[in-house]
């Protein structure tokens, strides 16, 4: 087995809990270490967790965060962060904070980061703006390797409900039915997707920036 080790923040998103489950399961990496708020609800001996209450203290952490491949999933939605403000914080200035934190260290081989599909630092709409925010910050950094993964409407169980969402999956469900190809989707890409093609590309270990987009996501997760 590879002594190599995975970091996931953002571990108890859609996409964090399955890049937790299949990374532990992969025999690629010999460690999982999750940065989060709460206990993960995976128990596993490759898996450690470090407990972080408060994110905007990362960089206390930092010697507890020695991986090679690192995670990002983190993202909230403006209901439950309260205000726009609290969205940026968990959106835009922790990921990118935490950028700053691994790279810096010395096994650092690349970042994998979820974002979203119309990322853009122009757009008029508050979410879009988050997302290319965020993606122009990680690019300035001029990492060694970072890779940006972009889903559209993600699928998966949701501990919370979202009334336009499930609207959303619906239609989508239904649009996908006319669909060739029962891997192809109008408009929504699953959480486990996400994280299969997260996960194929870090193996591949390339340097420099990637971006994927859901279609090519899917390519990825079932070639």
């Amino acid at each position: 087995m590879s002594a190599k080790k995975a970091l996931v923040i953002g571990a108890t998103g859609l996409v964090g809990k399955q890049l937790v489950r299949l990374l532990l399961k992969d025999e690629s990496y010999d460690s999982v270490i999750v940065v989060t708020r709460r206990s993960h609800e995976l128990k596993d001996p490759k898996l450690v967790e470090v407990i972080v209450k408060d994110f905007s203290k990362l960089s206390k952490y930092k010697s507890k965060m020695k991986a090679h491949d690192y995670y990002c999933a983190l993202g909230t939605t403006r209901r439950k962060a309260g205000s726009k403000e609290a969205f940026l914080k968990v959106d835009v200035d922790f990921p990118l904070e935490f950028a700053k934190i691994v790279s810096d260290l010395p096994d650092f081989q690349q970042l994998l980061v979820v974002t979203a599909v119309g990322a853009n630092s122009s757009s008029p709409l508050f979410y879009n703006m988050a997302k290319g925010k965020l993606e122009d910050g990680l690019l300035n950094l001029d990492l060694k390797s970072l890779k940006i993964f972009q889903p559209s409407l993600l699928l998966g169980d949701r501990p919370e409900s979202r009334f336009f969402e499930e609207v959303a999956k619906v239609i989508s469900s239904i649009a996908s039915f006319f669909v060739i190809g029962s891997k192809r989707r109008v408009g929504a890409i699953r959480d486990v997707e996400v994280a299969k093609a997260m996960i194929e590309v870090a193996k591949k270990n390339e340097v420099g920036f990637n971006r994927y987009k859901p279609s090519h996501m899917i390519d990825i997760a079932y070639s």
